[in-house]
């Protein structure tokens, strides 16, 4: 006998019913429904606590706000953490917490930077291909670059340059530092700055120096002194994938071109090779084409051309060891009569003379000493300088802390010549020269300088608070950025007045 449909009917429904009140009801919770960051950025503890799983999910569009962990089951202790914001403006974001069923919103606020008025060097936005971290000197990253100028408030106003590039770690013992500097390659060639156009590009940390003024001040030495090409530079401040990492000296980097050093660019099937050469003395061999002298033992490294073929490579080395010939007198050679058809004088001189005001301990024709030889022109130029930031006082070793004794005359070919009452002369006249002129103060450079730099060294020494630490090779330890100011100038009037005695 058939039961009646309604029978059938009741049955299903309670098969249903039971089913769904066995379902477990999702519960979830949060510990908190909004979050306040302090400008200066942070974490913040919170806890979620769900009998399901769970996911966190930020609201489109933003990157400076990140959690440890993105799910869950059950309940977790979650890090929520800011980066600094370097805007005086508030950020806002919305954090979601979802179930299958259930969700719940939990509000982020981070204040913007209080408004000071004051100089704002502009920003320089770095953001790498999904974030990726720049950990390699030879290998670059891709990535995108804007650069934003800020008037008095430290607010941003217009876009001064964008695009693509490429960058990649750089530096010696500066790339061991936690503050690295960088070497950027531009999609396309762009003028920055005011500074010409061009693809290369320098980013120096000065991590060392805590004035952050010491290499902007040999530019400055090397400008008033006349050098063929000294390398253009402005202070940014850099904040890389949302990170902002301190202040930076935006910098041309030396290389052969009509914007640059502008001399005749070399190629392998030239069949005059008499130049360009772009060459650096340095003792660790940082180039694939390199030589040494026979008597000096100076390295010099092929910059340009970087493909040398073996007879422009032949060519060089003997140009520059007939000059080290003659500067050590070989086969009777009359070397003050000769040098000068061979070298421009004031150069090397003033090359000279510029290591030794620094006392850079690089400065000694041993590191980061660059000459070039120009197509169809005999002599070989000293310059572009480069690589002053542990000069001026700022190392404990070589004695080069000391205001007081010789340094860079000391290398091999400078002591040959001193030997020449012709050369002594030539020295003591162009540093009075000089000092009567175009060095005779510093005083307003470095004040005016270090004054521009309020707002971006507070900044940088709060993401590297070292004012009060020893930080290699460092000389002294002055406790803030006043008295490393003071400390330079001290040392750069007394190292002045030095030389003066001695080159009367």
């Amino acid at each position: 006998m058939r039961k009646p449909f309604s029978h059938i009917l009741a049955l299903t429904l309670f098969l249903v019913l039971n089913a769904c009140s066995n379902e477990k009801e999702e519960t979830l919770t949060a510990s908190v429904q909004t979050l306040e960051f302090e400008p200066d950025g942070g974490t913040h503890t919170i806890t979620i606590e769900s009998n399901v799983e769970w996911k966190l999910i930020f609201q489109a569009g933003q990157a400076w706000c990140t959690t440890s962990q993105q799910d869950g089951d059950g309940k977790s202790s979650i890090e929520i953490t800011a980066q600094t914001n370097d805007l005086k403006i508030q950020r806002l974001v919305e954090l979601y917490v979802k179930t299958k069923n259930k969700s719940l919103i939990i509000k982020i606020n981070q204040k913007g930077q209080p408004a000071n008025k004051g100089f704002y060097y502009p920003i320089l936005n770095i953001e790498t291909k999904n974030r990726q971290v720049i950990n390699s000197k030879d290998i670059y990253v891709d990535a995108t670059f804007s650069i934003a100028g800020r008037n008095n408030m430290g607010e941003k106003t217009t876009t001064l340059s964008n695009g693509n590039m490429q960058i990649k770690g750089r530096g010696n013992s500066t790339w061991d530092m936690p503050k690295k500097p960088y070497r950027i390659k531009l999609e396309s060639s762009t003028a920055i700055l005011d500074m010409p156009l061009s693809k290369h590009w320098i980013l120096l940390a000065n991590y060392s120096d805590k004035t952050l003024l010491r290499n902007s001040l040999a530019f400055e030495i090397s400008r008033r002194m006349g050098f063929t090409y000294t390398p253009r530079s402005q202070y940014v401040d850099v904040v890389l994938n949302g990170d902002s990492i301190g202040n930076y000296l935006l910098s041309e980097q030396i290389r052969i071109d009509k914007n640059r050093l502008n001399i005749s660019s070399l190629k392998p099937t030239d069949n005059d090779i008499s130049g360009g050469y772009l060459l650096e003395v340095d003792e660790r061999m940082g180039e694939p084409s390199w030589f040494k002298t026979q008597n000096a033992e100076m390295i010099f490294c092929i910059q340009d051309p970087e493909n040398i073929p073996d007879n422009q490579k032949g060519y060089i080395t003997d140009y520059i060891q007939n000059i080290e010939n003659i500067i050590y007198a070989k086969d009777g050679i009359n070397t003050m009569n000769e040098l000068p058809k061979y070298v421009d004088m004031k150069s090397f001189v003033d090359y000279l003379l510029l290591n030794e005001l620094s006392k850079n301990v690089d400065g000694n024709l041993r590191l980061s000493t660059f000459v070039f030889k120009n197509k169809g022109d005999d002599k070989l130029y000293f310059g572009p300088i480069w690589d002053y930031d542990l000069g001026f006082g700022n190392v404990n070793y070589y004695g080069c802390d000391k205001t007081a004794g010789w340094y860079a005359s000391n290398a091999a070919w400078y002591q040959k010549l001193f030997a020449y009452p012709e050369f002594q002369n030539m020295v003591k006249k162009r540093w009075k020269e000089l000092r009567g002129d175009k060095l005779k103060e510093f005083d307003t450079f470095i004040d005016t300088n270090s004054k521009q730099m309020e707002m971006s060294q507070k900044k940088n020494f709060k993401r590297w608070n070292i004012l009060n630490q020893y930080v290699w090779p460092n000389a002294v330890v002055t406790g803030s950025y006043e008295n490393e100011i003071k400390y330079l100038k001290n040392w750069l009037f007394a190292r002045l007045t030095w030389m003066d005695q001695q080159l009367k």
